[in-house]
């Protein structure tokens, strides 16, 4: 009978134990929130849960979302917003520099080679004042020449160059007429005396021959002359020379040699002589760059687009491609008017950007090429876009998503994945209608009126990702 007692004591004991190992689960869910209190109804499980102050877990009913108890939302800060329709236009910002218009912007050359005898004059090196044509001047001091950053005018003298090979062709011509013009006298004289047969036939003809070699020797000078880009009226001295030589029987003036090979170089447009490369003294050809000179009233603004812009940039009616361009070192300036001429067809590899062209005025010469501006364009507002704070979005260089909630009265949050049309520092665009391709990538859209976290979403984030790992656990341990 001992024996009976101690196995009924013996199996009382076992079985006192097998209870408790079967309690152990629920009563670890009822303290630590587990999302089925051993298999209670999910509604009373919610109404458990809501009993824990500080708890957060995952709504089995629905996927990737988070129930928090009211203590909770407040100590996270969690914060909605509705998401509204974009309904105002939105401003791009976009980051570039200045430059100088390559439409405006010359590089002067001398037509001939040589050497640099002189440099034009400038009769100050204020903006507006200057010694047109290189005209001497009548003061003590001498001028200061054209150099760096003088405003110039469009034929201007800049410099003076000395080339041999012009006066040898100058020379030619000149040779050329004065012996077209004596074999010209010579023929009519002995036309006269052929008509009374005092020179032969043959000798009459050779005497033509001789003027029709000499045309031929003139239009030959004349032409590499109009080659070397001579003008006419230049031509034309060389023509009148020509006569005065004959005028002075072959005498030479020598007030005319002095100029005879001078090539002057006088600028093209108006403008700021941006570079100097030439002094007195140098041996130049004729690929020198001497001078450049651009006109600074405009100057081109390259802007930098990012692929996600490039779109609602295209998008824009002609009359609307403006924008209004600051810039960055100097607050205080007024933002300028400009226009955009070019979106370009070829985006950088490593920054995902495309070109945007312009042009800006440059009122009292204020901008300087290179300065770094923005240039803030005006998009029209999307139909198919919805705006929140830049507070909402959730990134990880892998997915964008934000936390929604589907009931305003109830404290479930969802995790969603959205396509970003644009953001900038304070708000975020996102799509409310997706393609296909979108679609399936698990995307989802964000439609006017959905309530949007917009505090605390990072805060959502880790915690749906550790309960997450949590329920994750179990299974990989039974593995």
């Amino acid at each position: 009978m001992i024996g009976n007692v101690v196995r009924s004591r013996r199996v009382r004991q076992i079985l006192l134990v097998m209870a408790v190992l079967v309690a152990a689960p629920a009563i670890y869910c009822a303290v630590a929130g587990c999302p089925t209190l051993g298999g209670m109804p999910a509604a009373e499980n919610d109404a458990a849960q809501e009993q824990q102050p500080a708890g957060a877990r995952l709504v089995t009913r629905m996927p990737e979302t988070l129930r928090l108890a009211p203590a909770t939302v407040k100590s996270l800060g969690v914060q909605v917003v509705a998401a509204e329709a974009v309904t105002q236009p939105r401003l791009l910002d976009l980051q570039g520099s200045l430059a100088l218009d390559t439409n405006k912007l010359v590089r002067v050359h001398s037509r001939f080679a040589g050497e640099v005898i002189a440099l034009g004059q400038m009769a100050d090196r204020g903006p507006a004042s200057y010694e047109k044509g290189g005209a001497p001047h009548a003061g003590k001091d001498p001028l200061p020449t054209v150099g760096f950053g003088d405003h110039v005018v469009e034929e201007q003298l800049l410099a003076v160059v000395w080339c041999k090979d012009l006066g040898e062709k100058k020379s030619e011509l000149a040779d050329a007429l004065s012996q077209l013009h004596f074999d010209q006298e010579q023929l009519a004289k002995m036309s006269d005396a052929a008509r009374e047969g005092a020179v032969s036939e043959a000798r009459l003809r050779q005497q033509e021959r001789n003027v029709e070699a000499d045309l031929t020797a003139v239009a030959r000078a004349e032409r590499t002359l109009r080659v070397w880009r001579l003008s006419e009226s230049e031509i034309d001295s060389v023509k009148q020379e020509a006569d005065r030589i004959r005028a002075r029987k072959g005498r030479r003036d020598p007030e005319q040699e002095k100029t005879w090979a001078r090539v002057e170089v006088r600028a093209p447009l108006d403008g700021v002589v941006v570079e100097k490369n030439v002094a007195v003294g140098d041996i130049i050809d004729t690929t020198t760059d001497l001078f450049k000179i651009a006109n600074v009233d405009s100057l081109t603004v390259w802007a930098n687009a990012y692929e996600e812009n490039l779109a609602a940039l295209l998008d824009l009616p002609p009359e609307q491609l403006r924008w209004t361009v600051r810039v960055n070192a100097d607050p205080a300036m007024k933002p300028l008017e400009g226009r955009i001429d070019k979106i370009g067809y070829i985006s950088d590899p490593a920054q995902h950007t495309v070109m945007v062209m312009g042009r800006v005025d440059n009122p009292g010469g204020r901008l300087r090429a290179g300065q770094f501006v923005t240039a803030t364009v005006e998009l029209r507002p999307s139909a198919h876009e919805v705006v929140v704070p830049a507070s909402a979005l959730v990134e990880d260089g892998r997915q964008s998503i934000v936390f929604v909630q589907p009931n305003p009265r109830e404290p479930c949050y969802s995790l969603r994945q959205v396509s970003v049309a644009w953001r900038s520092q304070s708000e975020v665009h996102l799509r409310s209608r997706l393609d296909a391709e979108q679609s399936a990538r698990g995307l989802q859209a964000i439609q006017p009126g959905d309530w949007v976290v917009a505090g605390g979403a990072i805060q959502l984030r880790s915690a749906l990702d550790d309960l997450s790992a949590a329920e994750r656990a179990p299974d990989k341990a039974a593995d």
